[in-house]
């Protein structure tokens, strides 16, 4: 059953995840490495500015791209040069692989959806596995704290995460119409990524808290929630 008209504002679509000017602006600003402005991704990507703005506009909502305001010493519309965040330097690639993943993923929680007798709890133990075989996987030679780590995958994976004084938002969404259709299995698998990650650093997993949809544009996550005044797990608008 779709679930979507239960929901209210949630994250994004990960934006690399379809072509278009979104996905034209990450790859000019990728290789560059540097800021640019509105002008300089027009030229490049041959993309009306208007269009480029729009663009910048969605990605700099997802947390992918950062923006700094140059002086200008007059008046007028202020002037800012654009470059990628950390979650914008490991958005999603478009192409095959990414729509095979998907695939793989939609048929797996269909599985569990429809057969297993706990649903979530097969698909939380699933993402511990599939979040500690990742960290294992994942290059860091000065190795940062485990949250950091934490955050660093999530990045890579395309959550478009984004650290603040109550913990992480996460404003993209690699998987979201399936977490919109079947959270009880996507958001468990996620869920038990981060704390199967978490344990392959050493650290602590068992106050994870993910709270899908919880505010406008974000799931929000915390690494070390209080047990007496944390919410549910999951919990759905």
């Amino acid at each position: 059953m779709n679930n979507s008209a239960a929901f209210g504002p949630v994250p994004t679509p990960e934006p690399s995840a379809a072509p278009g000017p979104a996905q034209r602006v990450l790859s000019t600003l990728g290789p560059a490495g540097q800021t640019a402005s509105v002008t300089d991704l027009s030229a490049a990507t041959g993309t009306h500015p208007n269009t480029v703005r729009r663009a910048l506009s969605d990605l700099h909502t997802a947390g992918l791209v950062q923006r700094s305001r140059v002086p200008t010493g007059g008046r007028g519309r202020p002037h800012y040069t654009y470059s990628l965040t950390t979650a914008g330097r490991h958005a999603q690639p478009t192409g095959r692989a990414f729509r095979e993943y998907r695939s793989l993923t939609e048929a797996f929680a269909t599985h569990l959806a429809q057969r297993s007798d706990d649903a979530g709890a097969d698909a939380r133990a699933i993402g511990r596995t599939w979040g500690a075989s990742l960290a294992e996987e994942q290059n860091s030679s000065a190795r940062p704290a485990a949250e950091d780590r934490v955050t660093d995958l999530l990045a890579e994976l395309g959550f478009g995460p984004v650290p603040d004084d109550e913990g992480t938002a996460l404003r993209t969404c690699p998987l979201l119409e399936l977490a919109k259709e079947m959270p009880e299995v996507i958001c468990q698998v996620h869920q038990g990524l981060v704390e199967g990650a978490l344990e392959s650093y050493g650290a602590p997993a068992g106050d994870v808290q993910l709270t899908p949809f919880a505010e406008v544009g974000a799931c929000r996550l915390r690494l070390h929630a209080e047990p007496s005044r944390a919410e549910p797990i999951l919990r759905y608008r």
